[in-house]
């Protein structure tokens, strides 16, 4: 049905679903001959806070640092990612995953071609608060707990949850039939990427069936629920802003 127009993506005023089938490439500076898929930015609608995209690399691809300021997320979805930060330099496979704070000279190099999932934000300092340090790690060996002590429902943070952190990036994992214990209403917002699995979402007075490689975006003050459907768990990795005061300039 794709020639006619039918997608399940959907754009509202404070959320979106962005679904594979309507995802257009394009190009950054600092990135080569990357293929870009820009999800969320600033222009989304009511402004986001934060810019999420997926990248495809070519064998041999190099990326510079973004623009001053900003911090950048990388989560390996596929394929090696030679990564160079300070004098450490490592190799990222699948779920490996590198925060470099704003500031922090490096280099990612593609180990043949790969996928990755890029979270950028412009850093918030904070009074008393060093600056995040370099952090490194796998999602698939980060400590997970049960969410609210439902042990079908585990969370993994993939960043310290420290005050000089002005964001966090962590997994929610989903048995089948599992789904979060109430609608969530904040007033920090998200950026999601479904890694596995299929589901449902509640966004707003909407609900949404999603399949892994779908894209939400959920502004602040969104109502928001989940469910995981299927046979299998599912799982989505999830940005959201915190540890600021909402009107600290």
């Amino acid at each position: 049905m794709k020639h006619l127009g039918v997608t399940r993506s959907r754009h509202q005023p404070d959320h979106a679903l962005f679904t594979p089938d309507t995802f257009v490439r394009t190009r950054l500076p600092g990135w080569g001959e990357a293929a870009i898929i820009l999800h969320i930015s600033p222009v989304i609608g009511h402004g986001a806070r934060f810019t999420q995209f997926s990248a495809e690399l070519p064998a041999g691809a190099a990326v510079q640092p973004p623009p001053a300021g900003l911090q950048r997320f990388v989560f390996v979805l596929e394929g090696q990612l030679e990564v160079a930060a300070g004098d450490e330099r490592r190799t990222l496979s699948e779920y490996d995953y590198v925060f470099l704070p704003a500031g922090q000279a490096h280099t990612l190099i593609a180990q043949g071609a790969v996928r990755i999932s890029v979270f950028e934000k412009r850093y918030e300092s904070q009074p008393g608060q060093d600056a995040p340090p370099v952090v490194w790690g796998n999602e698939r060996t980060a400590p997970g707990t049960p969410f609210e002590g439902d042990d079908h429902l585990i969370a993994r943070k993939l960043l310290p949850d420290e005050l000089g952190f002005d964001f966090m990036v962590s997994t929610m994992s989903f048995a089948p039939g599992a789904s979060l214990p109430y609608t969530e209403i904040h007033y920090m917002e998200h950026g999601l990427l479904l890694l596995e699995g299929e589901g449902l979402y509640k966004l707003n007075e909407s609900y949404y069936p999603i399949t892994a490689g779908d894209v939400i975006w959920m502004g602040a003050h969104c109502p928001q629920w989940y469910a995981a459907l299927g046979r299998t768990w599912s799982k989505y990795l999830l940005y959201k802003d915190m540890n600021r005061h909402p009107d600290q300039p």
